[in-house]
């Protein structure tokens, strides 16, 4: 074949393969035989850039070719090199024996191929790159949650995901790095942890960055107590005003031990973050393996946080009125809603669901909602010509940031029509100085459009006797816990008697809750608290059985 179409057919292997590299060999064994080559190596050198922030380097024989035993020693006889779009390098080194001697044409063959390789190869590395960016982390190199899942689902298929365990890992006070060396200097300090982490790693295992300050890991399970040991405490360095300061990185973990549960790879990373949740709020806890309770908890919140919108949607939240009750009359004075979720047939109850939709801001839809069906109940009764009895709502602590909480519940009640007299608003007694903030600002802006409120679980929070002073409540709710014990003592009655006789003082109404007994009723009648609200007279009652506690108001 002429040295003209050996090229050609070169050519033409090289540019119809998308695998650059595997088709090198393939091409060079063209003409590698009629040249006497002994093999050729691709190099390629990547400084560290913003699209490769830990560089690259790759050193490999891509052609191989038979050498006679009775030849000397191969030396490089060619060699070209390209410079990369990142200021890298690529080259191929061609080696033949030492004894070679090529024609004018035979080299000039040999050099047009290399440098149709080395073109192919600026090519297929730009798309690799490509591919390779949308499964990496920008800022680190790592792979981010795609690159992951991708390496977790090799394993799988593999049958070998059960020799690793899975990390989610949160890095700690990062806050203050941030403000300690500015934010560009602050990515250069996370590059570096990346760095060490990937010396860490192995090639069958896998750190990935999921941005910010949160990674994933696929360790082997024989090198769990070196890898948290590494993530415990990790010494990087960071430059501010031309000093080099050391900075020590320590995360919080969630370790999942993957076993024959794992059912897809997404649970990888959602099992370990999990745990990684758990041990971020518990203080003192740098990691914590997944158990299947806390598996089985998330999962229920999730369902939780799903189903609420279309819970609320279709009317699944049902308002349930506790009664407030005169001990001296046994007459009804007034009630609290209650919501509860009859979801899918099933109730789901406030103890459950209240928490999830705290935590996730979700509860001031909910908390609207009852108000709303309370206001139009009212309007209902009154229509009917049943005298209402003031009807308390709550509002969780959550809720308060919103600044135009006050005049939504205000426009409830017009929309329907209602005397403010029936409506008061509930908030739970705060346990911080900040929520109390909060809580005075609402409870001050409720005062001044004259609608009552009341604090709940009073006794258990922030400066319980400062909110007589401080806050303009209309009502204060005695916390179950002060009536609790099985034997009322002496010392209850002083400590009960003199906030309820305070609260008198300042015209504030006490209700005790959570009353179930006699002796119980008896105790606080003695103290001077008249109005309760508990089993003892009545659970929780739906519209229908509350409306007809409205017609007679008197318990027997």
């Amino acid at each position: 074949m002429s040295k003209s179409k050996l090229l050609d057919k070169f050519i033409q292997i090289i540019s119809e393969s998308e695998n650059t590299l595997e088709a090198a060999g393939q091409a060079f064994s063209i003409i590698g035989p009629s040249l006497n080559i002994s093999q050729v190596v691709f190099d390629m050198n990547i400084p560290e850039t913003k699209q490769m922030p830990t560089g690259e380097a790759r050193h490999m024989t891509v052609y191989s070719g038979e050498m006679d035993s009775d030849s000397a020693t191969e030396i490089v006889w060619l060699e070209e090199s390209q410079r990369t779009f990142e200021n890298g390098t690529i080259s191929a080194h061609v080696y033949a024996p030492i004894e070679t001697n090529w024609s004018e044409e035979e080299r000039q063959l040999l050099q047009s191929a290399v440098r149709v390789f080395l073109i192919h190869m600026g090519r297929y590395r730009l798309v690799e790159l490509v591919q390779k960016s949308s499964l990496t982390q920008y800022l680190t190199g790592l792979p981010n949650s795609g690159g992951f899942i991708a390496f977790a689902t090799r394993k799988m298929v593999a049958g070998e995901i059960k020799n690793y365990n899975s990390y989610y890992f949160n890095l700690k006070g990062f806050g203050l790095i941030n403000r300690r060396f500015g934010s560009e200097e602050t990515d250069n300090i996370i590059r570096r942890y990346a760095r060490v982490l990937l010396e860490f790693c192995r090639k069958d295992e896998l750190i990935g960055h999921l941005g910010g300050d949160n990674f994933v890991a696929l360790i082997r399970k024989e090198r769990t107590g070196d890898f948290l040991k590494l993530l415990e405490k990790t010494e990087v360095y960071g430059i501010r005003d031309g000093e080099q300061l050391p900075v020590f990185i320590s995360a919080i973990a969630g370790v999942y031990d993957i076993d024959d549960s794992l059912k897809a790879p997404g649970q990888i990373i959602g099992r370990s973050s999990i745990a990684c949740s758990v041990a971020r709020s518990l203080s003192g806890e740098p990691f914590l393996f997944v158990t299947k309770e806390m598996s089985t908890k998330v999962y229920r919140e999730k369902q939780i946080e799903d189903r609420f919108e279309d819970g609320l949607l279709n009317n699944e939240f049902k308002v349930y009125y506790q009664p407030k009750v005169d001990t001296k009359t046994h007459t009804l004075v007034g009630a609290e809603a209650l919501s509860r979720w009859l979801c899918k047939g099933e109730y789901v109850y406030p103890a459950e669901f209240v928490p999830v939709l705290e935590k996730n801001s979700y509860s001031i839809g909910l908390d609207i909602y009852v108000m709303e069906e309370v206001c139009r109940t009212i309007r209902h009764w009154i229509d009917k010509g049943i005298e209402p009895v003031p009807v308390s709502v709550n509002f969780s602590r959550s809720d308060l940031a919103e600044e135009q909480l006050a005049d939504q519940i205000l426009e409830i009640t017009k929309k329907y029509d209602i005397d403010l007299k029936y409506i008061q608003i509930e908030v739970t007694e705060t346990a911080t100085q900040k929520e109390k903030g909060l809580i005075s600002d609402f409870l001050n802006k409720l005062n001044g459009m004259n609608i009552a409120s009341s604090i709940d679980d009073f006794g258990t929070g922030y400066s319980s006797l400062g909110i007589l002073r401080d806050l303009p409540v209309s009502t204060i709710k005695i916390d179950k816990s002060f009536i609790d014990n099985d034997t009322l003592t002496k010392r209850d009655e002083i400590v009960l008697k003199n906030i309820i006789h305070m609260a008198k003082e300042l015209d504030i109404e006490v209700i005790t809750e959570g009353v179930e007994r006699e002796d119980q009723i008896e105790f606080l009648q003695k103290v001077g608290c008249d109005i309760v609200q508990g089993f003892y007279y009545d659970k929780p009652l739906t519209l229908d059985e509350f409306e007809e506690r409205l017609k007679n108001k008197v318990y027997q």
